[in-house]
């Protein structure tokens, strides 16, 4: 009896652990803790858009407030369908014409959590075809797993084994110098863009290497890097202007842009001037255009704003800040203060950090 009794009690308490802070959580306004912001070549500052009672309010970081009209002005690369519609859009800007195609060339948005990173995988990766010709990409019929001697290529409607396939995969790999295991990999396997860049990977010797197929083969190059501290983190993009082939994050938390060819005619890297970033515990957001990059990087005790020039990123060899911005949270209202007091210990089943459902405790941000 004393057993179930304790049971009971365990199982009392757990309940309330999680009720109590869901509830409250629920109940609690929600406010505009993370506001969308953009980094102004015209008023060299940051521009916060802030949603107050349902009203979207536009100021800088100096405390300067804009009626809407002056904040598309002020962000022309960003709000250059309003300003075309309204006939007030600059023919050019810093020497360049501004054209639809240019703005739209230039500008991609890219977006990533803990919680998307630590989602399960069942190892399975497509290979696209990096050189189609199309404009509608379409899936291959077969898809490839990472074995510790190459990659293998299975077939979808069979499950057979392609083993032509694999070995040329891994012969080209290892021609160009890849150690395998494959250490870190990442490919960005959906058709819902315009063009394939492959795979980023590391081998066992954490060196990068890009691998895409062209026409059926493998095409395979080494990028070379400056890290010594090997890859945690690696990001494939396909942007508009063909510039880059993605991002990757070192082991002690450094973040580089990985370039396309094109005067060396091989992948470069180069480390870009953002402090610590940890993928597994920070979401990043990047927004780039033609002039400038904004980064937000969001701790567990700021936010953090970065503006880096484009053309530095794209084509030189270091990159400097044109502007950074640290936001401390808000201080805890007196309601989250004691929601602390009076629940210490609070029970959540799923995470910001993972999408599994698993229990941790304080794990809500309150």
């Amino acid at each position: 009896m004393k057993k179930i009794v304790s049971i009971i009690i365990v199982l009392g308490a757990g309940v309330v652990m999680w009720l109590v802070p869901a509830c409250y959580s629920l109940l609690r306004p929600h406010t505009d803790k993370f506001p969308f912001v953009l980094y102004s070549q015209l008023d060299s500052d940051f521009i916060a858009f802030r949603t107050i009672d349902k009203q979207v309010h536009y100021e800088d970081f100096h405390g300067q407030v804009f009626t809407k009209a002056q904040a598309d002005s002020l962000l022309p690369l960003f709000a250059y369908r309003q300003l075309l519609a309204e006939g007030r859009m600059p023919d050019s800007l810093y020497g360049y014409e501004l054209t639809p195609k240019l703005i739209q060339r230039y500008t991609f948005h890219f977006k990533t959590s803990p919680r998307q990173l630590h989602k399960p995988s069942v190892g399975l990766y497509t290979m696209l075809e990096s050189a189609s010709g199309s404009v509608d990409l379409t899936l291959p019929p077969d898809v490839f797993r990472l074995t510790d001697d190459g990659l293998e290529f299975i077939d979808c409607e069979t499950n057979a084994l392609l083993p032509a396939k694999s070995r040329s995969f891994t012969r080209e790999l290892k021609k160009k110098g890849f150690c395998f295991p494959v250490q870190c990999i990442w490919g960005n396997g959906t058709t819902r863009k315009d063009y394939d860049n492959g795979f980023l990977l590391s081998d066992s010797q954490e060196q990068l290497y890009w691998l895409r197929m062209q026409h059926g083969m493998p095409v395979v190059f080494p990028i070379s890097s400056d890290n010594t501290h090997g890859w945690k983190q690696l990001f494939t993009m396909e942007p508009a202007s063909h510039l880059m082939i993605g991002l990757a994050v070192t082991k002690d938390n450094r973040l580089y842009v990985i370039r396309s060819p094109h005067k060396e005619n091989v992948p470069t890297s180069v480390a870009l001037p953002i402090e610590c970033y940890n993928p597994d515990e920070m979401q990043i957001t990047i927004i780039g255009d033609l002039f400038h990059w904004t980064v937000t990087l969001y701790t567990d005790h700021d936010i953090r704003y970065y503006a880096l020039p484009s053309d530095a990123i794209y084509y030189k060899d270091s990159i400097p800040l044109t502007l950074h911005s640290y936001i401390p949270d808000p201080a805890p209202t007196w309601q989250q203060k004691m929601v602390h007091i009076l629940m210490p210990l609070r029970l959540h089943f799923t995470s910001y950090r993972t999408q599994r459902i698993f229990p941790t405790l304080n794990d809500d941000g309150l």
